[in-house]
């Protein structure tokens, strides 16, 4: 959902101008679709089925080797802003309530490897967030419109906190555009100017057979709803795609103001900035929304690399999933094997040739949500650079699902598995 990635229905000039002046992948994936388990991958370096992660309600363990502790060993200064979403039991039975876990402190052994920490677990309420300082117990609300805040904690730490003698390694953590779909009004009339919101081909509003309540809260762009009246439904699904699209261009508003930032601190010519989801949205292709399944939609992720040294005005198709990041961003602090299975594509990005690699594995591995999708059989996948194979299945074996051939059919509407 990015103008340079073909969106109609996004204004995207500075991320666009970003992937000019670096390089970006087509071909990334979030190796299992969730916010649970590509942060713990990004953030260990390692599959989400080697431990188990389910897709919500995990701990990140006291004994995993941090993403922030392997930049940190090449000198690096470290600082975590934005959500962390892997302490709290949040989505589980037994587990916090969302309001529970959005106050609850993260505990320093658990968040390790980082030095500056301005972080939370989760919120999903972009005018109700809070934020915890180090080890203060006590959180603060952040003002306005949460992403506007969180990049606002980024300048903050560039402009003041970070030491001027040392390199910085930085994760911003914005929630957006994750539902509920709540952009500021400015954005929102924005795009609404534009006019209805452009489906995908693949796009079958009336297929959707579920749609979760926050899609229609009485406080959200869309309002009630009427599961039995096409026009309702559509009514709602347009809006809160409007308002999704609104959220991804405030994003980018901010992304222009990062690299002002940069440039006043006089910084842009030396630091990289890398931009990337954790996952995609389904937005009604397939007849589907939200995340957790094998298509395009929702395991295509944006993966942007710009900065000193990086290739510009690149374009890579080879595919990339979350385990390659965490020896990729270590690679480009400096650092040489991290001993994890992710690909450094580091040396790639500074000019050396595209490394020889046949695909990636997709997973959905755990569901411990009884009543939701595929918490009775699990789903693995592998995704080369023009086919896409999924089988169904548990640990007493798996059957085929899918195979698509994503050169010829790249909106996957036609299943060649018999």
């Amino acid at each position: 959902a990015m103008s340079c990635a073909g969106d109609p229905n996004v204004r995207t000039p500075h991320l666009d101008a970003l992937a000019k002046r670096g390089t970006r992948f087509t071909a990334a994936n979030a190796t299992f679709p969730a916010c649970v388990p590509f942060r713990f991958s990004m953030l260990t370096g390692q599959y989400a089925h080697t431990r188990n992660v389910p897709a919500l309600g995990y701990r990140l363990s006291p004994a995993e080797r941090t993403l922030g502790e392997a930049v940190a060993a090449q000198g690096f200064d470290t600082a975590y802003i934005g959500k962390w979403h892997l302490y709290s039991a949040y989505g589980v039975s037994g587990g916090l309530s969302l309001s529970q876990a959005a106050r609850s402190p993260i505990p320093a052994s658990h968040r390790r490897g980082f030095d500056y920490w301005r972080g939370f677990e989760l919120r999903n309420d972009f005018y109700d967030s809070w934020i915890f300082s180090d080890d203060n117990p006590k959180p603060d609300r952040l003002p306005g419109h949460q992403t506007d805040a969180l990049f606002d904690k980024a300048f903050e730490y560039i402009d003041r906190e970070q030491s001027r003698d040392r390199s910085f390694f930085l994760i911003l953590s914005v929630e957006a555009p994750h539902p509920p779909f709540t952009a500021t009004p400015e954005h929102l009339t924005r795009v609404r100017a534009r006019g209805a919101w452009q489906p995908r081909p693949n796009t079958d509003i009336d297929a959707i057979e579920f749609f979760p309540p926050e899609w229609y809260e009485a406080d959200g762009p869309a309002g009630c709803i009427d599961p039995a009246d096409p026009a309702s439904v559509r009514r709602v699904f347009d809006a809160n795609m409007q308002a999704y699209s609104a959220m991804i261009e405030q994003i980018d508003d901010n992304m222009g103001r990062l690299d002002e930032c940069l440039a006043k601190a006089n910084l842009r010519d030396n630091t990289i900035v890398v931009f990337l989801s954790d996952h995609g949205e389904l937005a009604g292709s397939h007849g589907q929304l939200g995340k957790a399944q094998p298509w395009e939609e929702s395991v295509g992720i944006p993966l942007i690399v710009s900065g000193p040294g990086v290739l510009a005005e690149s374009v890579a198709d080879m595919p990339v999933g979350t385990e390659d990041l965490f020896p990729t961003l270590v690679g480009l602090a400096g650092g040489q094997d991290c001993g994890t299975p992710g690909h450094n594509f580091a040396p790639f990005l500074r000019g050396a040739a595209a490394p020889d690699r046949d695909g990636v594995v997709l997973q959905f591995v755990t569901e411990t949500r009884p009543g939701r999708g595929y918490y009775d059989e699990t789903w693995r996948g592998i995704r080369t650079k023009r086919y896409k194979y999924t089988v169904l299945g548990d640990r007493s074996g798996a059957k085929p699902w899918q195979l698509f051939d994503l050169q010829a059919d790249p909106y996957e509407r036609d299943n060649l598995i018999a």
